[in-house]
């Protein structure tokens, strides 16, 4: 019975000591959360972004890892394009074909347009315009002779005085590069010279040999004159110019009206533009549907959409991913911010852009920063009143401040406490 009565004893007594420590804990919590209420803490936060794919399919290449850091439009990963790549090939087969067919359609228009020229003139030539065109003719003929007797006479004084110049100058360069050769050799054999020197001095002779040959051949060719068979070609054409002066001769009083076949060329154009108009249509849906292949083919690479840093990888190469599954997610290396709340009662002289001090917790250093937002925070968040009589409903706002002076070594997430409003 006595051992009964120590053992309850013993257990009112833990009761009682646990009691009076949660009512210590209790009021040491309260006091906690006041003090909190006056310096409030929030986390370093900066721009999440998943990054996709714009379209599905295997994953043929991984070009980064987590913990990278990347720049806007760097490439990350690629799917497996060769559908794609036959696609884009078979429209850019298409747009030349449909090209091709351009021009042959612009061809029959030139061809109709030219028949519809040679009937006009047959049906509008007059005595003056076959007079012109035996003058022309005629011209030809002159300028075919002069080109006959350019070629018969040779080259002007001018020109065999370049000539013999030129073959001078290279004639001495080639016996000084030759004199210098053997110059060269003879101290290479006592020694006082080495071989690079020497075949230094070759090349320089071979090049002046060359020049000095090329332009003996040169002299010799302003000398001679023009060949023979570039006479002949010359005498040819003179030939040719006056069997166009006899023929324009002929046609003088053979004007032939051929309105039929002029109206028929003109039918020939109207249709041959219509196959022009049709063969562009055909290439501008060729393009097209080049344009989309090519479209598709640049969503196979997936690229950073900012500069950053990549935080995750949810995607390994071989593995299908839909269109939009985020394959990586990287953290913008751009602002980075913190949000701290207060009760309505506190933020009277808190404005956008106020400056801002707050200290890391993580290393007691003091960082700053500017007010961007001043906002309502959700209706949660909304302090109601107790039922003692004047209490009233007490909103918290959301301070968004911008980090201004936050070191690139501090890790997004860290705490900062809220030291107080201005610079310190």
């Amino acid at each position: 019975m006595k051992a009964i009565r120590i053992t309850m004893f013993m257990i009112m007594s833990l009761l009682i000591g646990g009691g009076a420590y949660a009512i210590a804990s209790y009021g040491d919590v309260g006091h906690t959360a006041e003090a909190t209420s006056t310096t409030p803490t929030a986390y370093i936060e900066a721009t999440n972004m998943n990054v996709s794919f714009k379209i599905g399919g295997r994953i043929s290449e991984v070009l980064v890892k987590e913990g990278d850091h990347v720049t806007k439009g760097q490439l990350l990963a690629r799917l497996e394009s060769k559908e794609l790549q036959d696609k884009a090939a078979q429209a850019q087969a298409a747009v030349q074909a449909a090209s091709a067919g351009i021009s042959q359609a612009q061809a029959a228009v030139s061809a109709a347009e030219a028949k519809k020229v040679q009937g006009s003139n047959a049906v509008n030539v007059t005595a003056q315009t076959a007079d012109q065109q035996v003058a022309q003719a005629q011209a030809g003929v002159k300028a075919a002779q002069a080109h006959v007797d350019a070629l018969k006479n040779g080259a002007r004084k001018e020109e065999r005085a370049q000539a013999e110049i030129q073959l001078n100058a290279t004639r001495q360069a080639y016996k000084i590069a030759d004199d210098n050769l053997k110059r060269m050799k003879t101290l290479l054999d006592s020694g006082a010279l080495p071989q690079a020197k020497v075949d230094e001095a070759e090349l320089n002779y071979q090049k002046a040999k060359a020049e000095y040959e090329a332009a003996q051949q040169q002299n010799e060719m302003v000398k001679n004159g023009a060949r023979p068979e570039e006479i002949k070609a010359a005498e040819a054409q003179l030939e040719q110019a006056r069997a166009a002066v006899a023929l324009a001769q002929a046609g003088k009083g053979q004007v032939t009206l051929r309105k039929d076949d002029v109206t028929a060329a003109s039918a020939g154009i109207s249709q041959a533009q219509a196959g022009v108009t049709s063969a562009n249509a055909g290439v501008s849906k060729a393009h097209a549907s080049l344009a989309e292949a090519k479209t598709y083919i640049q969503y196979t690479e997936l690229r950073a959409p900012a500069d950053g840093i990549i935080t995750s990888q949810s995607a390994q190469i071989g593995e299908l991913v839909g269109s939009g599954f985020p394959v990586f997610t990287m953290e913008s290396t751009g602002e980075r911010w913190a949000k701290f709340y207060f009760p309505e009662t506190e933020i009277a002289s808190l404005k956008t852009g106020d400056p801002v001090t707050m200290k890391l917790v993580a290393t007691g250093k003091q960082v700053q920063g500017k007010i961007t937002v001043v906002q309502p925070a959700a209706d949660f968040a909304i302090q109601k009143a107790t039922q003692s009589t004047g209490d009233t409903d007490i909103r918290s706002f959301g301070i968004k401040v911008l980090l201004t002076n936050l070191p690139d070594t501090i890790s997004t997430g860290m705490t900062l406490q809220w030291q107080g409003k201005g610079a310190k």
